[in-house]
C-alpha cells in the first residue's frame, strides 16, 4: 500500500488546527477591533495578510507542520508551515463566523462600525459611536 492515513492521528491534527484557529482570531481582535485600527487601517485589506502571517509564526514557533505529519515526514519545512498556517488562518475566520452566528457571542466593534456604516454614517463617526468615544469639538 502506497499510502495510508491514520485517522487518528488526523483527529489530532484537525482538533489542534481548530483550536489554534481559536486563538489566533481571539488574539488578533485585540488589534482589529482596536480604535486606531478601525480608524486608520480597516479599509487596506490588512486582516487576512495579518492573519496568515501571525498563524505561520504561531505554528512554526510550535513547530506544528500538519502535513509533515499526517503525511509522516521526518522533517518540516517552511512550505508545510505555510500552509498550516494558511489552515489555521482561514479557520480564524470561520470561528469568527462561529462565535457570531451560532454562539450569538457579538461583542465586536468592528461589526458595529460596519452596521454603523452601512446605515450612512462616515467611517470615522461610526467608529467614534461604535467606541464610545465622542468625536473633538472643532
Amino acid at each position: 500500500m502506497l499510502f495510508h492515513l491514520e485517522w487518528d492521528v488526523l483527529a489530532e491534527v484537525l482538533f489542534t488546527i481548530i483550536a489554534l484557529s481559536f486563538f489566533v482570531e481571539r488574539a488578533l481582535s485585540l488589534v482589529f477591533e482596536h480604535r486606531a485600527y478601525l480608524l486608520f487601517a480597516k479599509d487596506l485589506g490588512l486582516k487576512e495578510p495579518i492573519a496568515l502571517a501571525v498563524s505561520v509564526l504561531v505554528v512554526q514557533y510550535c513547530d506544528f507542520d500538519a502535513l509533515a505529519i499526517l503525511l509522516r515526514r521526518e522533517t518540516s519545512d517552511f512550505f508545510g508551515f505555510l500552509i498550516t498556517g494558511a489552515v489555521v488562518a482561514g479557520g480564524s475566520k470561520a470561528s469568527i463566523k462561529l462565535f457570531h452566528d451560532l454562539i450569538k457571542a457579538k461583542s465586536s466593534t468592528y461589526d458595529k462600525v460596519k452596521q454603523l456604516e452601512a446605515e450612512g454614517m462616515s467611517s470615522r463617526a461610526a467608529v467614534n459611536a461604535a467606541t464610545g468615544r465622542k468625536p473633538p469639538e472643532d
